[in-house]
């Protein structure tokens, strides 16, 4: 009788070289899509957009014919803008936890910072595309003002308070996104992004301590000069604080959770 001889491979062939996880872009198309794609998200474009045409109806029913300028319109279809697509970053950044699809999330990419970066990239890129809406909202009404109001129709818009409205934008929308990954709850960290800064201007009113922090750490107050247009080199140091206490602090908090949580 004879046996059957079989011969182990002494070495293994090498597998070809294959990207780890998921590719930053198509993490980058998923955030975006899932900003519109969710009711949530979608029912907040939508009261947004609701919101911008009463502000601008209010504008050009009230205003006199010389405040029927661009800058004025554009400015009043920002102002919903700025108060509410924070609220869409955070939805952006508590999703995987409200919507319980962080297992397949972290599952198909397991370096959960680099979701964290996808989402920040992608409310940032809602934000600039809102100011472009905004804008583009603003010079209709204004064309309307002059056709039928007899608007001045003026065009200018000064370029320090053009980026300095966009600056403001991306801060605010960064500021969501950052207080929900921190916070972890997304109706916690909408009562936050609203309750805390009122709360810390009723205590710099009554504590004259906390008022002189407040020109350092209290960022509607730092961030006035910048909207206003009148931005100067000594308003950029107490800027950067307030920043850091706002944005960089929960930032760097809500990396650490990120990595940490556990995914039910």
């Amino acid at each position: 009788m004879s046996a059957l001889t079989t011969t182990l491979p002494t070495s293994a062939r090498p597998l070809p070289d294959a990207p780890m996880g998921v590719p930053f872009r198509r993490l980058l198309a998923v955030e975006v899509r899932k900003l519109v794609d969710t009711r949530a998200g979608l029912w907040l474009l939508v009261v947004i957009g609701l919101i911008t045409a009463a502000g601008i109806a209010i504008v050009l029913l009230t205003a006199s014919p010389a405040g029927l300028t661009f800058s004025r319109l554009a400015f009043a279809a920002a102002v919903p803008q700025s108060l509410l697509l924070p609220v869409l970053g955070i939805l952006t950044a508590t999703s995987e936890w409200s919507q319980r699809t962080g297992l397949i999330t972290f599952t198909l990419e397991p370096r959960r910072l680099r979701v964290g970066a996808a989402k920040l990239t992608a409310s940032l890129l809602v934000a600039l595309g809102a100011v472009g809406v905004a804008l583009a909202v603003g010079a209709l009404a204004n064309l309307a003002g002059i056709l039928w109001l007899d608007g001045v129709g003026t065009w200018r818009i000064g370029p320090e308070p053009l980026l300095g409205g966009i600056l403001m934008q991306l801060l605010s929308v960064a500021q969501g996104v950052t207080f929900g990954a921190a916070i972890g709850n997304t109706a916690a960290a909408i009562v936050a992004i609203f309750v805390l800064p009122t709360a810390w201007l009723a205590a710099s009113v009554l504590s004259p301590s906390i008022e002189r922090m407040s020109q350092w750490a209290d960022l509607g107050v730092t961030s006035a000069p910048l909207t206003g247009g009148a931005m100067t080199a000594a308003d950029w140091g107490p800027l950067a604080v307030s920043v850091g206490v706002w944005v960089l602090l929960p930032l760097v908090v809500g990396g650490w959770r990120l990595q940490r949580r556990e995914v039910v």
